[in-house]
């Protein structure tokens, strides 16, 4: 069988999954994908690695991809949001978002600046909590335990959610993260009590976790990249599948956001 080669953001390796189980019954071509931080899979490129389509979280980095590679279209297919994640557990409830990230007794997980948009993203967040609350920022920045996303990064097992993993393991007390990873559930909500929140900055709830939005003011929105890199015949039926009505739908059945 036909194959192509897709390097994409490990972020939207479950849409991706999806999107091409059904590319490859309609079009009989497979799908290699290879799914890490955007930043580290751009270096790869630069380096030589065969890609026929690159799936990035951010546009900086096919803008630097720009640089050293021809690159035939692009084009941004989702957005995401940022959302800080902790257990559901009784002394997180009744507690603002900034009460839960001011308070230094707390271990906060993040990815890692510059390897991952994960992390660039997230300072960027820290930047304008800084703006508002002076020194908050700063010393988010400083506390922030950058256990995902970097070169070294072997923590969370191949497959899991890293917040999920991280949370339930005690490597951390809380995450900022995607938000679109809080629909999916890996544990039993038995486990945990699972009284209703009424704070409503807790736009997402999978029982075992809490999740809570930042304000609009603070948010930071992730633009997801595609670049077709190689212009065969199969690689391009590929990216045009994915700005297809179909593709949307999964797309955002998976949280993304379209626009």
């Amino acid at each position: 069988m036909e194959s192509i080669t897709v390097f994409s953001a490990g972020s939207f390796r479950y849409a991706l999954q999806e999107l091409s189980d059904i590319f490859r019954q309609i079009h009989h071509i497979e799908i290699k994908a290879f799914c890490g931080p955007a930043g580290i899979l751009r270096q790869q490129i630069e380096q030589g690695n065969r890609c026929d389509i690159f799936i990035s979280a951010n546009p900086e980095n096919v803008l630097q991809l720009a640089d050293s590679k021809k690159i035939y279209q692009k084009l941004t297919i989702a957005f995401n949001q940022l959302a800080l994640t902790m257990l559901n557990l009784e002394h997180f409830r009744h507690k603002s978002i900034f009460e839960l990230l001011f308070d230094r007794s707390l271990r906060l997980a993040t990815s890692t600046p510059s390897c991952d948009p994960c992390g660039d993203y997230t300072w960027l967040l820290f930047d304008k909590i800084e703006q508002c609350f002076p020194g908050e920022g700063e010393a988010l920045k400083r506390r922030a335990l950058k256990l995902v996303g970097g070169n070294s990064s072997n923590i969370v097992p191949k497959g899991k959610i890293a917040s999920h993993y991280l949370l339930l393991n005690g490597y951390a007390d809380m995450m900022i993260g995607y938000a679109h990873y809080q629909l999916r559930s890996e544990v039993k909500p038995s486990k945990y009590d699972v009284s209703i929140n009424t704070n409503s900055s807790i736009g997402l709830n999978n029982q075992a976790f809490l999740t809570h939005m930042f304000p609009i003011e603070f948010e930071v929105k992730a633009e997801y990249v595609m670049a077709l890199l190689n212009n065969v015949e199969s690689a391009a039926k590929f990216f045009q599948f994915l700005r297809s009505d179909i593709a949307k739908q999964i797309i955002k059945n998976h949280g993304f956001l379209l626009e």
